[in-house]
């Protein structure tokens, strides 16, 4: 019963507009047919106004992405994933980026040496010659350092090569700091590349590391470096102005690949000396076990300036090589006449293994050995060197060295060496002649 009621009552209300005379008039269909084709118009152009903003959100969010994209690449703080190595060229952590790179480094050689002595007595015994630890990388990608310290010499602890550089341009790389000056070929080969324990005598012309600002350019067959120099790290004198200098220097290597080169270079230094007018040129006889100097200038007093030029020249065909350099020096004196001393070497090596010296063009030096065999490398070399320290009113001394070498390359990182020297110094810096003999060795580790 209850259904039947709620069914009638239902059917009532459904048929109450059509007898109730009391009902509203009926709606006007035309007037409701304008009212809904007006709110259709309304809702076509809402819809377009919210494509136009879709539209426009799609725009300010891709400009949005290229803004941080650029954005990233300038800041080079974006996460990055990163790779390490560890190697025969020590410890590597590179960004997978190429943003960022970090390797860490060092070198350790000692020698023993045994001096046949003449008339100077030199003194046998052995030396922590270089125990250095290195740390170099890029910093956001174009940025280089490198700070290398050495805790041999002396027993004190040196900075060596320690500097910033930029080489984010296409043409030249700049680098500021302490770092050797370019000068010489044997000068700019490292100590873990050279082909004997000690670089020839004349090297005692060679600047060697100085705090400067220098820029470097090359190209597949030649180099060019140039740099402004001040004084040695760590001089300090309140009394004293501080001096400086330009150097520069040149490699061509019209001919080069692997075992075959032939290397032309040039350098110069020109430095005005500081406000003491003091300059000093000796050199140890080849082996640094000893302190002692068979040729010395003493100080030279009343110095202005010194010019320095060297003439380079190597070539290398297949497991043979041979290089030499010439070494001249100018000291300007005020009130007094220019000095003018010399010097020369000339050398050849042969790997007896069929190892070839490695080159590079890039940087006008040649690079350390990599052996071919799993016994190792051995070379077999000879050197011819001289140093004139005489001229006018100094009497440095002249001294020539003739050099017999046999080196054992175990591996890329160990390296055992034995020189025996026959010193001619005719005379000393004392007017005397003399002819020691020295026999030497060294074990080399670097990574």
């Amino acid at each position: 019963m209850k259904k039947l009621a709620i069914s009638c009552t239902f059917g009532a209300f459904l048929l109450s507009p059509l007898t109730s005379k009391s009902a509203e008039p009926a709606i006007n269909t035309n007037k409701l047919y304008e009212l809904l084709q007006l709110q259709a118009k309304q809702l076509e152009w809402q819809q377009s106004q919210i494509e136009e903003l879709r539209t426009q959100v799609s725009q300010q969010q891709t400009q949005l992405d290229r803004n941080l994209e650029t954005t990233d690449k300038k800041s080079a703080f974006r996460p990055t994933n990163t790779t390490v190595n560890l190697n025969k060229k020590g410890l590597q952590i590179k960004s997978n980026n190429g943003d960022f790179s970090f390797k860490a480094g060092g070198r350790i050689h000692t020698d023993f040496s045994y001096y046949d002595d003449d008339v100077t007595q030199m003194g046998n015994g052995a030396i922590l010659r270089r125990a250095r630890i290195k740390l170099s990388g890029h910093l956001f990608r174009y940025w280089r350092y490198k700070a290398e310290i050495d805790f041999a010499e002396e027993g004190n602890v040196k900075p060596k090569s320690v500097w910033l550089g930029y080489n984010g341009w296409e043409l030249a790389s700049f680098k500021f700091g302490n770092f050797q000056e370019p000068f010489s070929l044997e000068e700019m080969t490292s100590s873990n590349a050279i082909t004997f324990m000690e670089r020839a005598l004349p090297n005692a012309f060679a600047p060697s590391y100085h705090l400067g600002l220098a820029t470097t350019s090359y190209g597949d067959y030649w180099s060019l470096s140039a740099g402004l120099f001040g004084e040695a790290n760590g001089t300090r004198n309140d009394d004293i102005d501080k001096g400086w200098g330009l150097a520069g220097r040149a490699t061509l290597a019209p001919f080069h690949k692997a075992g075959q080169v032939f290397h032309l270079g040039f350098s110069s230094e020109y430095r005005k000396l500081d406000s003491s007018a003091k300059v000093k040129f000796r050199t140890r006889p080849e082996s640094s076990v000893t302190n002692r100097r068979l040729v010395n200038t003493g100080t030279i007093e009343d110095s202005d300036y010194t010019l320095k030029l060297n003439a380079e020249i190597a070539a290398v065909y297949g497991s043979f090589s041979l290089q030499g350099e010439y070494f001249h020096t100018r000291v300007g004196r005020n009130g007094l006449s220019d000095l003018r001393f010399d010097g020369s070497y000339v050398f050849a090596s042969y790997f007896i293994t069929g190892e070839s010296r490695p080159y590079s063009a890039r940087k006008g030096e040649f690079l350390p050995i990599n052996p071919l065999h799993q016994y190792g490398a051995w070379e077999l070399g000879v050197r011819y060197s001289t140093i004139n320290l005489n001229d006018r009113d100094i009497h440095g001394g002249k001294q020539e060295n003739y050099t017999i070498g046999i080196n054992w390359y175990a591996n890329y990182n160990l390296r055992f060496m034995l020189n025996y020297i026959f010193v001619d110094a005719h005379p000393n810096h004392n007017a005397i002649n003399e002819n020691p003999n020295i026999l030497q060795f060294r074990g080399q580790v670097f990574f």
